[in-house]
């Protein structure tokens, strides 16, 4: 499947990902208000980094190794059981670690203890969490991108249901557990698509290969540390906004965070869909080259469309996606909407570090720039306010791109 057929179904995931953000941002919004926002932000930050250890973060591994292996029945069938018992194991831990210390999960997201129920929640679920980001790395390395699509979409719009159902009855508390009830009834229907597909999912200790499993969890250090950094450094600096200021402040950055999450959604769902198992496939330096300046022809002039025509509506969309409430982050947008840019464009050289397994590369780089976004939006938040958190994003990634092209570049001619 080409790029443009893969964009097809990517972007009706894509729609499918922004109109149920949209919604479940605008229910919490309006229900709760800026400081919601930011308690979900907390949440679903923290959340991210207990799923990629619940998983071994090995979807990328997976995606790779099955792309390779299309023309083996065996070996495809040896990925996906080490696979699950992977994921089987480390969910099991994960859900002990978050039964055990709930209150001070709770107390560290939201300098309160009284939502330790929600961990609670999530560490009994945990399994169901690993296996819904498990059984799409497999679909997407089979190139079932039909099924891929479907299994979004469903995602998706029960996301919606979940959320719209709990918030409105329980407020925040409501909002927090709805990811959990969501991925229990995920995870029923992703056992009745793996059927339907004709994918076989048995979890059992015999079908654990110890070669497999090497090859998988090599790509578990590059994929944990970009899975557990990013969600930790916007933990720190939205920590860093709520101490400085306020937890409504953090919930505008969030807004505005969020807003940039959804828009890209359809890019990266191709760069994820697409571009990795494509560049994993490619053997020669000329292929590669040509792939890689294709995507900047298709994807980084959409990408600065719709960058430019948000910067033109965003206090429409302010009051769209949000309320009246989120105005302040009206003056967020530019920077913002230019790091979006840049992260893009750094993302079409990055790939290629995953894609070729660069592990020492990419673990210095996804260091290196994590640790100077945080610094460098100290730096500014201090200087000039919270806008200053935006400032950051953009030189950082900048910045980013800059390095890409210089570490990457011998890889490509």
């Amino acid at each position: 499947m080409n790029l443009k057929k893969t964009s097809i179904y990517t972007s009706l995931s894509a729609i499918a990902t922004f109109i149920s953000g949209f919604i479940i941002v605008k229910v919490v919004a309006v229900k709760i208000g800026p400081d919601g926002i930011a308690y979900l932000g907390q949440f679903q930050n923290t959340v991210a980094i207990l799923n990629m250890l619940a998983t071994g973060a090995i979807s990328i591994g997976i995606i790779k190794y099955l792309a390779e292996s299309k023309e083996s029945p065996r070996q495809r069938d040896e990925i996906t059981g080490t696979a699950l018992v992977i994921m089987g194991y480390c969910a099991l831990a994960v859900t002990a670690f978050s039964i055990i210390f709930s209150g001070y999960l709770s107390k560290s997201s939201f300098k309160d203890s009284t939502y330790s129920n929600v961990y609670l929640a999530y560490g009994l679920c945990s399994i169901a969490f690993a296996f819904n980001l498990i059984f799409p790395a497999i679909l997407n390395g089979l190139k079932q991108i039909k099924w891929l699509t479907a299994v979004n979409v469903l995602s998706s719009f029960i996301g919606v249901i979940s959320t719209v159902i709990l918030t409105y009855y329980f407020g925040i508390t409501g909002a927090l557990l709805a990811s959990s009830a969501q991925a229990l009834i995920v995870g029923v229907i992703n056992i009745y698509i793996s059927y339907k597909a004709g994918i076989n999912l048995v979890f059992s200790p015999k079908l654990f290969h110890k070669e497999t499993a090497k090859k998988l969890l090599g790509f578990s250090l590059m994929a944990a540390v970009s899975g557990i950094l990013l969600p930790l450094t916007q933990i720190q600096i939205r920590d860093f906004i709520i101490h400085q200021y306020s937890f409504s402040d953090a919930g505008y950055w969030q807004a505005i965070t969020k807003i940039s999450d959804y828009y890209l959604a359809f890019i990266t769902s191709v760069l994820g869909v697409y571009y990795l198992p494509r560049l994993s496939e490619i053997k020669h330096k000329i292929e590669l080259r040509h792939e890689i300046i294709n995507g900047y022809k298709i994807i980084l002039p959409v990408v600065i469309l719709m960058a430019f025509l948000i910067w033109i509506l965003r206090e429409p969309a302010i009051h769209l996606l949000f309320s009246k409430d989120f105005l302040p982050a009206k003056s967020y947008f530019t920077f913002q909407l230019l790091g979006d840019i840049f992260k893009i464009g750094s993302w079409l050289l990055a790939y290629l570090m995953l894609a070729k397994a660069l592990t020492r590369e990419y673990i210095i780089t996804e260091i290196l720039f994590s640790l100077s976004l945080v610094l460098l939006s100290r730096w500014f938040i201090t200087q000039y306010g919270v806008i200053g958190a935006t400032y950051a994003f953009a030189l950082n990634y900048g910045l980013y791109w800059l390095l890409m092209w210089f570490v990457l570049k011998k890889h490509i001619y």
